[in-house]
């Protein structure tokens, strides 16, 4: 059965594990940078990543953004709700669908 990992910061993460995802905390880059090695030779099938850490690890997620698997997706932080995990949400649904029928401002 494909697994679900959870990669960030121990706080945001722990609470993950009661629902049977795999956590992986990190509290420094090298950290982060070792467990999402782990996470690609796994059988992850989706990857849950913090905001924060999306952010320190952009050019490691880049590429796998257009993989299937395991699917990325970034957990938006609460208190900055226009940042990286609401853009990339944005970006793949316009892909999708070929407008932005989300956040589509008047102009």
């Amino acid at each position: 059965m494909p697994k679900v990992a959870v990669l960030g910061q121990r706080d945001a993460v722990l609470g993950f594990k009661a629902s049977g995802v795999v956590a992986f905390p990190a509290d420094n880059p090298e950290e982060a940078r070792k467990h999402l090695q782990e996470v690609l030779e796994g059988d992850y099938a989706i990857l849950l990543i913090t905001e924060e850490m999306a952010q320190i690890l952009e050019k490691e997620l880049e590429p796998l953004y257009s993989m299937p698997k395991p699917v990325v997706t970034i957990l938006p932080d609460s208190e900055k709700p226009q940042g990286m995990g609401m853009e990339l949400l944005r970006k793949r649904v316009e892909r999708a669908v070929g407008a932005d029928i989300l956040f589509k401002r008047e102009e």
